[in-house]
């Protein structure tokens, strides 16, 4: 386990206990509520159950007896749209329905809710809240000379426990943590988050539990500006098959599509879209040939269409499951003259009087001759990349 202290000056506990005063909530209220709102909004959850130690001597008879009757409190919070005031009324409420109840031990609220034991956390709460009030002069016994002596634990009894007592200074916060689930730095930006919380509090109670801020200017600085100056600049003299081509140089055996269970590499995909390319060349598309494209969802898809633009051609895509005389007019406007398809298709493309290509079909032991080396096509970014119809 680990420990670290934090501050909350004189001035700010001030301001926190008269709006605790203002709607009739204790000091421990207002902090649990805020506690509570600080790990709904870490966590992304509405539903946040806290632990907290009670001392249980509320029968006067007992007050004065030698014993250990410390009971643990399972308080918890269902947050909804709502501002911070209107959930410290809840919390309030919840607190003092606890407080009612708070002869009934722990271990038996466990066994009656029958949750499932584990080692490796606590049940129903693993996150604890405490307000130490006890202070003042330090105890007199006749003939003793006493003094305060820390105590040191090496176990974190919770994942995550929060002790507030008040002091000179002010609210002084100790975090526990379990340091196989935190860093010392993730306290630090809880507790400082912690503290923007309470600054935004005071200044407008009103203020939506969803909206309240929790990072500092610095944070909010560092993630809204710095984080996202993510600008460079991008190569305009290159086409995007050659930014592929070098991606394969990159990382080749990696896996670059997947379709069904079957996989091509970059190597493997690269190898098949230049015999496409290739073998378009001789057909004698280039710069500004259009090639019209009709496939079902397939790894030759991707492979015809990475064949057009490396043979420096533009492609129109042509969606199989429209009508045949929709088709029909794409081919005829834009006077493709060469048609990559797939055999099941081919009756759809009748009166089609260009030169049609059949991956895995009739061209495709042709296809399998031609080289796998990289086109020379010098392409310009201003060629004609594709046509779509929407």
């Amino acid at each position: 386990k680990t420990t670290r202290l934090f501050l909350i000056k004189k001035d700010l506990l001030n301001q926190i206990k008269a709006l605790g005063e203002s709607e009739g909530a204790t000091l421990f209220m207002t902090l649990l509520t805020a506690f509570q709102v600080l790990l709904c909004r870490y966590s992304g959850q509405k539903d946040i159950v806290v632990g907290s130690p009670i001392a249980n001597r509320h029968y006067e008879e007992i007050e004065g007896l030698i014993g250990f009757f410390v009971n643990t409190l399972a308080l918890r919070t269902s947050f909804k749209e709502e501002s911070f005031k209107e959930a410290l009324r809840r919390v309030k409420e919840a607190t003092l329905q606890a407080y009612q109840h708070q002869d009934v031990p722990f271990e038996q609220l466990v066994d009656y809710l029958q949750v499932p034991r584990s080692l490796n956390h606590n049940p129903i709460f693993q996150v604890v809240f405490a307000l130490q009030t006890v202070g003042g002069s330090p105890l007199v016994l006749e003939g003793l000379d006493i003094s305060w002596v820390g105590s040191h634990t090496h176990v974190a009894k919770f994942d995550l426990s929060l002790v507030a007592f008040e002091s000179s200074e002010g609210l002084e916060l100790g975090f526990e943590y379990a340091s196989d689930l935190f860093e010392g730095e993730t306290i630090e930006r809880l507790a400082g988050c912690f503290k923007t919380l309470l600054e935004g509090i005071v200044e407008d109670p009103e203020v939506s539990i969803e909206k309240v801020g929790i990072l500092s200017a610095q944070e909010r600085h560092q993630i809204l500006v710095e984080w996202n100056a993510t600008e460079v600049t991008y190569p305009e003299d290159k086409c995007i098959h050659e930014l592929f081509e070098e991606q394969v140089v990159r990382t080749p055996d990696n896996i670059a599509v997947s379709y069904e269970g079957e996989d091509l590499t970059y190597q493997e995909l690269n190898e098949r879209a230049n015999q496409v390319a290739h073998y378009l060349r001789k057909l004698g598309v280039g710069p500004e040939s259009l090639v019209a494209l009709s496939l079902e969802r397939s790894l030759e898809l991707v492979i015809g269409l990475l064949g057009i633009l490396k043979a420096g051609g533009a492609y129109v895509p042509l969606d199989p499951s429209y009508p045949d005389d929709r088709l029909q007019f794409m081919l005829e406007d834009t006077q493709a003259s060469v048609l990559i398809t797939q055999q099941e298709l081919r009756g759809k493309f009748k009166g089609y009087e260009g030169r049609i290509v059949e991956l895995l079909g009739e061209a495709q032991e042709e296809i399998d001759k031609e080289s796998k080396e990289n086109p020379e096509v010098k392409n310009q970014p201003e060629h004609l990349a594709y046509i779509i119809y929407t």
